[in-house]
This record gives C-alpha cells, sequence and structure tokens, in this order.
C-alpha cells in the first residue's frame, strides 16, 4: 500500500490522497475512451495507492472505510473522467460485496491476493444447476464494467435451492473460468470497457454463492466475521452512488471547464455579433449560474443523505428502514437528473467549437447521459416507486 494511505488514515487524508490521482486520470482519460478501457497506468496507481481496499475487511488489509468518505474520494476523479471514476468506484464496492459472502469465499479471494478486484454483470443471466457441492454456469452476461481489469467476475444467476425453489443472487469466479468478448462500443462512459464475460459450463462452490435477500437482510453471511456496521448497509443504498456520483462530477467538471474557456472567448460569427465577449452575454451568464445551482442542489442533496444513513448505520447502529431507503433511491435518481439539467444548460452555449472530440464538456455531457440511462436511475420507475411509497402503497421496484 502507497504512503499516500495509511493503516488508519482520516476522512481528509484519504481525499487529499484521492485528488492527488485526478491529474493522471484526466491526462489519460482522452485515450481510455478510444481504448474502450480505463488505462492500466490509472488502474495501477489507484491500486497502489490503497484505494481498492477502501471498503475491504480489515482482516485482510482493507480499511473498512466510512461510505461518505468514499463517495467524496470518487468524486475528486468523477470531474477528471467519468469512466475512471465508475470503473474505480465499482471495484472498491465490490470489495464490500465480497465481505458479505461466506467467510471461506473471501478467503478463497483474499487469502492468496490481497490486492484482488472484482467486477462483473448483475442482471441474473445464463444457466444455473444445482450440482453436488454448489452449481455449474454457463451462458453470456451483459455490461460488465471494468471486467478487463478483473481478477475474479461477480455474475448475477437464479440459483435453484435445495427445498426445490429458485433465489437471485450472485455468484464469483476466477478469471480463469470466463471469457471476455468485447463488445463494448457506446456513445457514453466508453472507457468503462463493459464487455460481455461469457462462461462455459463452469462450477461455482456453495460458498461463492449469495442471494438478493441474504445482501438486503443486513446479516449476510460474511457479516458472522465481518462486525463493522458498514457491512449492515442495503445494496442499493450502498453501491448505486458510485455510479449515480459520476454524472455530478461531470457537472462539476464540465462547469469548471466552461467558466475558464468563457474568459477568452469572443464571437466570430455572422449571426452575433463578431469579437464580442462570450462572458459579457446574459443569456451565456444565466446558463452559467444555472448551471451552478444545479450542482450545488446536486452535491447537497447527496452528501446530505449520505450523511444521513452514515448517522444510522455507523452511528446508532440500526438498520436503514425503508423509508430510508426509499430516500436514497430517489436521491440517486435525482442527483444524475440534476446533473443532466446542468449539462444541458452550459451544452446550450459551448458554441461549434464544443461539438469537437477533443473537447472535455461534450464528453461529460455523453458520460452523465449514459449514466442515466443505467436501470438503477430509470427516472419513471424511482418516481413512481418513490411516490407509491408516500401513498401508502407497497412501493415496486429494486430498494
Amino acid at each position: 500500500m502507497d504512503s499516500n494511505v495509511t493503516s488508519n488514515p482520516t476522512s481528509a487524508a484519504l481525499i487529499s490522497a484521492a485528488a492527488e490521482l485526478a491529474p493522471l486520470i484526466r491526462a489519460e482519460a482522452a485515450a481510455g475512451e478510444v481504448n474502450r478501457s480505463v488505462s492500466p497506468v490509472v488502474i495501477g496507481a489507484i491500486r497502489d495507492a490503497g484505494f481498492f481496499r477502501l471498503a475491504q475487511p480489515k482482516r485482510f488489509g482493507g480499511l473498512e472505510c466510512d461510505h461518505p468518505t468514499i463517495i467524496r474520494c470518487l468524486m475528486e476523479w468523477s470531474p477528471a473522467d467519468a469512466s475512471t471514476a465508475w470503473v474505480a468506484g465499482l471495484a472498491i464496492m465490490h470489495q464490500w460485496m465480497i465481505a458479505l459472502f461466506p467467510p471461506e469465499a473471501q478467503e478463497d479471494i483474499w487469502n492468496e491476493n490481497p490486492n484482488a478486484i472484482t467486477f462483473g454483470s448483475y442482471a441474473p443471466a445464463g444457466t444455473c444447476e444445482r450440482t453436488e457441492g454448489g452449481f455449474r454456469i454457463s451462458g453470456t452476461w451483459l455490461y460488465a464494467s471494468g471486467i478487463d481489469h478483473g481478477d475474479w467476475g461477480l455474475l448475477g444467476a437464479v440459483m435453484p435451492q435445495e427445498d426445490g425453489s429458485a433465489a437471485a443472487g450472485f455468484v464469483i469466479v476466477p478469471k480463469s473460468d470466463f471469457t471476455i468478448d468485447a463488445t463494448w462500443d457506446p456513445m457514453g462512459l466508453a472507457a468503462t470497457g463493459s464487455n460481455d464475460v461469457i462462461c462455459n459450463d463452469v462450477f461455482v462452490p456453495e460458498h461463492h454463492a449469495i442471494t438478493f435477500q441474504q445482501l438486503a437482510s443486513g446479516a449476510a453471511p460474511g457479516t458472522q466475521v465481518n462486525t463493522n456496521p458498514l457491512y449492515r448497509y442495503p445494496m442499493l443504498a450502498f453501491i448505486a452512488y458510485c455510479i449515480a456520483s459520476p454524472a455530478v462530477g461531470c457537472l462539476e467538471g464540465a462547469l469548471a471547464q466552461f467558466v475558464e474557456q468563457t474568459g477568452d472567448w469572443v464571437t466570430r460569427g455572422a449571426v452575433v455579433r463578431g469579437g464580442a465577449k462570450v462572458a459579457e452575454y446574459q443569456s451565456v451568464q444565466m446558463r452559467v449560474g444555472a448551471a451552478a445551482g444545479k450542482l450545488r442542489a446536486a452535491k447537497a442533496m447527496m452528501y446530505t443523505q449520505l450523511d444521513a444513513s452514515h448517522q444510522t448505520v455507523m452511528v446508532e447502529g440500526g438498520i436503514l428502514s425503508v423509508a430510508e431507503r426509499m430516500d436514497n433511491r430517489i436521491t440517486q435518481a435525482t442527483i444524475v437528473q440534476l446533473a443532466l439539467q446542468g449539462l444541458d444548460e452550459l451544452w446550450g452555449a459551448v458554441g461549434g467549437a464544443g461539438i469537437l472530440k477533443t473537447e472535455y464538456i461534450q464528453r461529460a455531457w455523453r458520460d452523465a447521459h449514459a449514466v442515466s440511462h443505467h436501470v438503477s436511475f430509470n427516472w419513471d420507475a424511482l418516481t413512481s416507486m418513490y411516490g407509491q411509497h408516500l401513498l401508502g402503497l407497497e412501493p415496486e421496484g429494486q430498494y
């Protein structure tokens, strides 16, 4: 572990160390988009600085860091490159998820390589059949962000139970047991490398499986040995922020870039008077002000909710109620929408130069819109679910 992240760092020290990596992430972002994968140099720097250990159990050398600090670290990277923050956030949060698996699985993964990181695909796919000692899986899993960098694959599956029922959840397999099909070629978040994972009759030991119900219970098998309250968060109240916050980072980075560039911009076209300073147009001033307002609102909402959940789980030792889970889900969806609104304000004022692929703002605009298309932030579904909750109806959806 790099000296930037000690064995018992403060929140401020972690955030400061994360900020030190932002210039490298920014410098590698364009190449990452072209290659459709975060640069191995960036992944290596994040690993060497110890950030993939943030949510890992201390018994394997991890830091068991609190959730608000983790997201604040990711927010140091999101304005530089949303794809890097997305991939790094999943690697960090998957360490937390592995800590909920049975202890034997944790030992299989981290005893040999404490630096192992995991990527995968959440939607249950392929086939899963029960066999002696576990399961056998086959099929193709889509959208496995960061999988090129993973030591293990975390895959959604519907697992037959011994009583004849079936339960949805996850299995985890070593990279030697799957192949990668490089299908990822999107309009945004290109560097996430969200390729397909293919398994062909792979054996999965029973202890390498966990159900959604166990993950949501606050008493998953791993909590027998990992007793920090951190591991009692419900999954979506924890993980979904790592892929929602990059949209907010896109707005933060775009606003900073726009303000910096606008100081030197003058108009050149025949439609508006040539040579006029762009910053002096009231319409531009209004768009900048509106974008800044959206950014402040998104960050305030996100951090307020993160801190509220931290108070319940980490300080009071409680379990998030349905109402608190709902508040997290609507917060995640809303901060993405606020980011889109702020970016649309800026996009309307970038002019012809703004559409060049070398410009940061157009990439930030595309990346944030790609974030909004993730199923976890479907605006219609989440607002409907939150409305059902407020109206006293049974919420339909994932929370």
